[in-house]
């Protein structure tokens, strides 16, 4: 579809329909599924893997309403009667907590990382100094950097918001960058496979204590 971020959100949709969905109701026609054969699919994953069956439950919602706008069935639409009618029971969601660096142990680390030639530290390092997400660091591409505006600029479809981002570039960033500039690489930080980042960089970080690697938020002026 032409609304998803890329390949592999589309893939995901499909994956779990096919996981939930088809094994119980795929050669059912679609003017036959009403809210027992929607049940059906998601009340065994509903408390286990809620997240999952919520996501499930949506996605059969629109495959009915796709239907429904071709003609292919009428009346009501299980997945929102479902909604609507709190058929299944209400589930609180468990707050998971993450473990983060101390602040106080940041310039360390740092100064660990200008230590090492892997090309993850000089993406980490790099994180530190931009405190953008480490997916979002490692597929940084050259021509999303402006040298002369010391500005990066990275797109919406590798952003977990949407929509592009800008950010300011300090001297020691646009540092990392210079000895990389001789791998003439289509990524800034590229890996052991050309044309293609590192995958080792949440294995570093939790060698030194860094467990949350989504994103590490960091005081700049430590650095």
């Amino acid at each position: 579809m032409p609304t998803w971020k890329n390949t592999k959100r589309g893939q995901q949709w499909i994956n779990t329909l096919r996981d939930y969905a088809f094994p119980k109701i795929g050669r059912m026609p679609v003017d036959s599924i009403g809210q027992p054969e929607a049940l059906m699919c998601l009340s065994p994953i509903w408390t286990e893997k809620h997240e999952t069956a919520r996501r499930l439950s949506q996605r059969i919602k629109t495959v009915l309403d796709v239907a429904r706008s071709k003609g292919l069935r009428d009346g009501e639409n299980p997945g929102m009667a479902i909604c609507d009618g709190h058929v299944l029971t209400k589930v609180r969601a468990k707050t998971r907590h993450h473990k983060a660096m101390r602040w106080q142990d940041v310039p360390a680390f740092y100064a660990e990382l200008q230590g090492r030639d892997a090309m993850a530290a000089k993406a980490l390092m790099f994180t530190c100094l931009t405190g953008a997400r480490t997916g979002e660091v490692l597929g940084m591409r050259w021509e999303e950097l402006n040298h002369e505006t010391r500005t990066w600029i990275y797109p919406s479809v590798r952003m977990k918001t949407g929509g592009n981002h800008r950010a300011p570039l300090s001297d020691a960033a646009l540092a990392i960058f210079e000895p990389l500039k001789a791998l003439k690489s289509e990524v800034v930080f590229e890996g052991q496979k050309r044309f293609a980042p590192p995958s080792n960089v949440s294995l570093l970080l939790r060698r030194n204590g860094a467990e949350r690697h989504d994103r590490l938020r960091l005081p700049l002026h430590l650095l």
